[in-house]
């Protein structure tokens, strides 16, 4: 038996009140038979965008115009947006990111916050989350959470400094360097699978760029769901790096963290503990992470970061400035690499194209470890697509059976694969219904080196101050004793 479409197209609680009434159903269950005659059975794997198309049409009864830039609910400004979710253990979690509305590169320079194109659109969204099945139609897609979602003060003053930073990159006419890891909540993605010629006119440059759309990225989005499902009600105040609204008035998020390492910079592990009151065994191996939460004024997570998804990764300089060890990833499964088909939708290019907070620590001369800097930092485009080149030859080399010829470092300069086991014996399924050992791509030791300004250990004097550039603190190092 169908709904009838009966609530007040400007009211948004009205209009919430009728999609709860989807909570618990497929399309199926709840459009009219004769609807479901003309929909036909297109799999969910030719129809990408289709589940959207069905719920505005035939659920809704709305027809909005995309190209008007206005909320899909316009009189009651309030924009749809449905995404997939899959099981993650015991926890329901986004299946992608979710892609609100295309970015007008011509436009957006001239674009004030408060008037901007992307909040108009988007300041209250109506979100319908359903569980995504292989083999299964659009309208057999059983929806488990739906609600009104309006961004919390903390989360849309980081929103809209991720907003200025993509506005920044199109006046300075690098609309084409755009990158996920250039933001925090909200990304820029390319749009389809068809993004590699989807090439667009920039202002205040020559260059094209690819088309993008504003999107929440997925680790956002999975705080979107447990907020919605009554697990984040109350996000912990000891693992929250804004322990207060007024922690963003006058500075952003990347900010804040940069202002409570300052004090920290040039002391070693040792100064640090004891200020701080880390009691663990200085030899355990998480102990520069230790730190690094006592410093940041959080427990067990960091909310913040994973909301972002910010990968923090302790680096930890020679005395000679080099880094030894190369950074590793999780490991990869051979079939599913062997199955992907599209770079940009990968796992991978999801694993390398975020952002990173980067706590440098270096050896003194007697051996002793000191802070020596802290870096937000995200693979450059050039260097991103060596990666990708990495990905191909992988999955290349996998198609053919050849498990032990996977790139090695000397031949790429920015990401190699190796092992990621805890011995031989530590082995994995292969698609030819074989094993072989566990691996991973890796960031090249000498690559991050050169990102993180390795340099050798050098004395500096205690009074020249540090610096701030473009999201990094270069701090000389100090010798407290000298």
């Amino acid at each position: 038996m169908g709904l009838s479409v009966v609530y007040d197209v400007s009211d948004p609680l009205s209009i919430e009140r009728y999609a709860k009434r989807l909570i618990g159903k497929t399309l199926m269950d709840v459009l009219d038979p004769h609807v479901l005659n003309s929909i036909g059975t297109i799999r969910n794997n030719r129809a990408r965008g289709s589940f959207g198309d069905v719920l505005e049409r035939h659920f809704f009864d709305i027809h909005p115009d995309n190209r008007s830039g206005l909320p899909d609910f316009d009189r009651a400004g309030v924009e749809l947006k449905s995404t997939p979710m899959r099981r993650r253990g015991t926890r329901l979690v986004a299946k992608e990111r979710m892609v609100l509305s295309m970015i007008d590169y011509m436009g957006l320079p001239a674009e004030t916050w408060d008037r901007s194109s992307f909040l108009l659109k988007n300041r209250r969204l109506l979100t319908v989350f359903y569980m995504h099945e292989d083999g299964k139609t659009v309208i057999e897609y059983r929806i488990r959470v739906v609600g009104l979602w309006e961004f919390p003060g903390d989360d849309l003053k980081i929103i809209r400094d991720d907003w200025s930073k993509i506005q920044a990159k199109v006046r300075e006419g690098r609309a084409d360097e755009i990158s996920e890891g250039d933001t925090n909540y909200l990304g820029a993605c390319t749009k389809g699978r068809n993004a590699e010629s989807n090439w667009r006119q920039q202002p205040f440059s020559s260059r094209k760029a690819k088309g993008r759309a504003y999107s929440l990225k997925a680790s956002y989005v999975n705080s979107m769901i447990e907020r919605m499902i009554g697990r984040g009600d109350a996000e912990p105040l000891e693992n929250k790096l804004v322990k207060d609204p007024s922690d963003l008035q006058d500075r952003t998020l990347e900010g804040l963290v940069l202002e409570r390492f300052k004090p920290f910079l040039g002391k070693t592990t040792e100064e640090i503990a004891i200020e701080l009151g880390i009691t663990a065994n200085r030899r355990a191996k998480n102990f520069n992470d230790l730190i690094t939460r006592a410093i940041l004024k959080v427990k067990d997570r960091m909310i913040e970061f994973e909301k972002a998804d910010i990968a923090v990764k302790s680096i930890v300089l020679e005395t000679s400035g080099r880094l030894k060890e190369s950074v590793s990833f999780p490991a990869f499964d051979y079939t599913e690499i062997m199955n992907e088909s599209d770079w940009d939708s990968s796992e991978i290019k999801g694993m390398f194209d975020r952002r990173f907070f980067f706590v440098v620590f270096q050896k003194r001369p007697d051996d002793v470890r000191v802070l020596r800097k802290v870096m937000f930092w995200a693979l450059p485009v050039k260097d991103l697509l060596e990666v990708k080149k990495v990905w191909l030859a992988t999955r290349k080399a996998i198609r053919e059976g050849r498990y032990d010829d996977l790139p090695k470092i000397s031949d790429n300069r920015v990401s190699h694969i190796r092992p990621h086991g805890r011995n031989a014996l530590d082995v994995v399924p292969t698609p030819d219904g074989g094993v072989t050992m566990r691996r991973c791509f890796w960031l090249n030791a000498k690559y991050i080196e050169g990102q993180v300004g390795g340099t050798a250990w050098s004395y500096y004097d205690e009074s020249k101050p540090g610096s701030y550039d473009k999201g990094v603190i270069v701090q000389r190092t100090i010798d407290l004793y000298e």
